[in-house]
């Protein structure tokens, strides 16, 4: 759909024709395949899509090719800095630095009245941008930082240490913003538990996209599963990055005990990571998994469409999982751990696995492919939840009214006598 198509389909902006001037910030590479710049990218096509002066400050890397007509406002690459991947990196102190003289240039030049942070370090970012300009900040929150950043690390004494840092972040950096959103319900009752005001934080789930997911023929899966040497063996699908709050480790696990009833079940792991980035578990991998190199979203599309079943293992209780509304929207079966369960309703749209162990995990797996009526009927219905409850003019209309509420709450403030800079809260 053209962006003019776009526009003509969408609500009007306003009934005054407020339109708002944003600076989306994001310190990471952009756009990639992983799912906080999937749900970036299409929210600042959606709010470009009505009318709104959205820019995303970014990062020097990024996938050019699926930008279309998205303005994006980079960092100058710098030799011997470049943070591609998740988790902490010593190149990214430098390189965020950086992107906040990139913030400033940007409220300046485009005359920014809000600012749009998604994740911790883009907070911080917006946080010291805002002492400095007066302009508003919205942290999008992702995740709970205690619960992620241990993952990054092996040592039971680096883990111990990411908990503490991250406790810290979770109870300092959402409280200081301006107004927080957070991706799921547990997300909001965490961090409202951790000092941020009810009025001052919202729940908005990321939306789905059923449009990217045309139902493929039987010639068109044949023609693609033959391109990828699949040919009639029953296809388990993980796509998404390899990071260890992925929990990748149980899918390996999981497989071990499948292959015993169903012998030629293959798992795939469709991953945009380079070899250099492999967790060592994955270097050398059995028959039964395969890697697969996902460079455009194209791939990692007809992937799903060809996969028997969709694989989300991921523990952790916090985010949002993009790669769920991707399975759902292709009308996919998913096998989903209870911790990153958003979206599906065990035995409803998909099946939820409710303990940590890969025996229960496997099983699940093998009840689905031995029963292809059931995995249709899961995964039309998963289609339909995604059509119903979670379309992006849902969420777009959600953010245009945060930004609504901010810049109102903004205006009284200035307006009241004797008010305190709206640009400068003390903790």
């Amino acid at each position: 759909m053209t962006r003019e198509a776009m526009v003509e389909s969408t609500p009007a902006i306003a009934a005054e024709g407020r339109r708002y001037r944003v600076a989306i910030v994001a310190a990471c590479p952009f756009p990639t395949l992983q799912g906080s710049q999937l749900l970036i990218r299409r929210l600042a096509s959606g709010l470009r899509a009505r009318g709104h002066d959205a820019v995303v400050v970014t990062y020097a890397e990024g996938l050019e090719q699926a930008l279309a007509d998205l303005p994006v406002r980079r960092i100058p690459r710098i030799p011997g800095f470049r943070a591609l991947g998740s988790g902490p990196r010593v190149a990214k102190l430098v390189l965020d630095a950086v992107l906040l003289a990139r913030v400033l240039d940007v409220i300046r030049r485009d005359h920014i009245e809000v600012m749009h942070a998604h994740n911790y370090e883009a907070a911080l970012i917006g946080l010291a941008a805002r002492r400095l300009t007066g302009v508003p900040l919205i942290y999008h929150s992702h995740n709970a930082l205690a619960e992620e950043l241990p993952t990054y690390f092996r040592s039971r004494t680096a883990r111990r240490l990411a908990r503490v840092v991250g406790a810290v972040a979770d109870r300092e950096v959402p409280r200081r913003a301006d107004h927080c959103i957070a991706i799921c319900r547990e997300l909001v009752g965490f961090l409202r538990a951790r000092g941020v005001e009810e009025e001052a934080i919202e729940m908005i789930a990321p939306g789905g996209s059923p449009e990217e997911f045309p139902l493929c023929s039987s010639a068109e899966a044949a023609r693609i599963r033959a391109r990828f040497g699949f040919g009639e063996r029953p296809v388990l699908l993980y796509t998404g990055n390899l990071d260890g709050y992925q929990n990748l480790e149980l899918l390996l696990e999981s497989m071990t005990i499948v292959r015993r009833t169903v012998r030629d079940a293959l798992l795939v792991l469709a991953t945009h990571a380079t070899p250099r980035d492999l967790p060592p578990y994955l270097r050398r991998l059995p028959a039964e998994v395969r890697l697969v190199s996902t460079g455009d979203f194209a791939t990692v599309r007809d992937l799903i469409q060809v996969a028997d079943l969709a694989l989300c293992p991921r523990r952790e209780w916090s985010g949002f999982p993009m790669k769920l509304l991707n399975y759902m929207a292709a009308a996919k079966a998913v096998v989903v751990s209870a911790g990153s369960a958003k979206a599906v309703r065990d035995g409803r749209n998909g099946v939820v696995v409710g303990t940590d162990g890969a025996d229960a995990y496997a099983a699940a797996i093998i009840d689905l492919l031995a029963d292809p009526a059931r995995r249709r009927v899961l995964g039309a219905a998963a289609r339909r939840t995604v059509e119903n409850e979670y379309g992006w003019e849902r969420v777009i209309d959600q953010v245009e009214s945060t930004y609504q509420t901010v810049l109102a709450r903004r205006a009284g403030a200035v307006a009241a006598p004797n008010a305190q800079p709206f640009g400068i809260l003390e903790a």
